[in-house]
């Protein structure tokens, strides 16, 4: 998580918003794991990805920036909208940075200081559909 957002995040955002992050978000995505859905991805016995349902929210989507795309996020996100379906869940959201805006179909933007977060939405279908 904190590689991500020091090297992934850090091109869309400004080093003030990634220091704040850095201290605040991995403490604050501990304290939740036990309401969430949450899932990580491994490689080689090294977590390098997280990704986290809670109702009908995804939560800290995450993959190491020397895995990323590998596939990692995809497996993630088809665990997250598996474990939707069987709560008959058909349209997630996510409040997310703009870097993942390119995944998800943008439902509107939210600033919180120099913070620029985006509403999103997916639609998914369960497998009977």
């Amino acid at each position: 998580m904190l590689r991500a957002l020091r090297e992934t995040n850090a091109r869309d955002y400004p080093a003030s918003v990634i220091d704040r992050l850095v201290l605040t978000l991995p403490e604050g995505v501990a304290s939740k794991l036990e309401e969430w859905h949450a899932y990580v991805a491994v490689v080689d016995g090294r977590i390098v990805g997280t990704g986290s349902l809670n109702g009908k929210t995804i939560r800290a989507v995450f993959v190491h920036p020397d895995y990323q795309g590998r596939g990692i996020g995809t497996k993630l996100m088809d665990a997250v909208e598996s474990a939707a379906n069987v709560q008959s869940v058909n349209t997630l959201s996510v409040q997310s940075s703009i870097t993942a805006q390119p995944f998800y179909k943008v439902v509107r933007e939210a600033f919180y200081g120099e913070e620029r977060t985006i509403v999103m939405s997916k639609d998914i279908s369960s497998p009977s559909e």
